[in-house]
């Protein structure tokens, strides 16, 4: 990107995320980057183009697990919270719910951008865990289920407690430091409803 690009795109993320789709206008994105209307046009023809480039690019910044994230080389509790802290760590980020709630709130106006989302993050996150959760099934590590549905359980008792709350609120009672202590909690819970019969 060149540089006036880049401006125009750190803008769009900005007001996109706090304002959302409707409010933001090419002119308030010109303003917030400090550049015409005309060179926002130069190089986005639309504000939709440039929503779904900028949102695009944020789904895809969402992304989980990154490679060297996770190490599953390690034993399976050691695991099950390496993947715990990086669910936490994503869904209390300030930056990442502002993110999230700017998808829900499109999504039926652009469903691409939440299928890209969910493809990045989310779901993401869930098929990696579903493949090392069969991998511990055949092991004999995990009782026989479904695995993913039981990633999809380990996520939402993971998360869930911080992240419904605050993707309707704003806020959380808990802070992100109390967040990540809850997490070995979780883990053994969750290890205790899968322990091999």
């Amino acid at each position: 990107m060149t540089e006036k690009e880049r401006q125009i795109v750190d803008a769009a993320c900005k007001l996109f995320t706090e304002q959302g789709y409707e409010v933001t206008s090419m002119d308030k994105v010109a303003a917030e980057a400090n550049v015409s209307k005309r060179t926002v046009y130069s190089y986005f023809e639309s504000k939709e183009h440039l929503f779904c480039t900028v949102m695009g690019g944020m789904c895809a910044g969402f992304g989980e697990p990154m490679p060297g994230d996770i190490d599953f080389s390690g034993g399976l509790r050691s695991v099950l919270i390496d993947s715990a802290m990086l669910i936490v760590g994503k869904v209390t980020d300030p930056d990442k719910q502002r993110l999230m709630r700017t998808v829900i709130g499109e999504v039926e106006q652009f469903p691409l951008i939440g299928q890209t989302f969910w493809k990045q993050g989310p779901g993401r996150m869930r098929d990696e865990l579903a493949n090392y959760f069969r991998l511990m099934q055949e092991e004999g590590l995990m009782k026989k289920s479904d695995p993913v549905l039981s990633a999809s359980q380990f996520q939402g008792i993971v998360a869930g407690p911080f992240m419904i709350q605050t993707m309707f609120t704003g806020t959380c009672d808990w802070t992100r430091e109390e967040a990540l202590a809850t997490i070995e909690d979780a883990v053994d819970d969750f290890l205790k409803m899968h322990a091999p019969d």
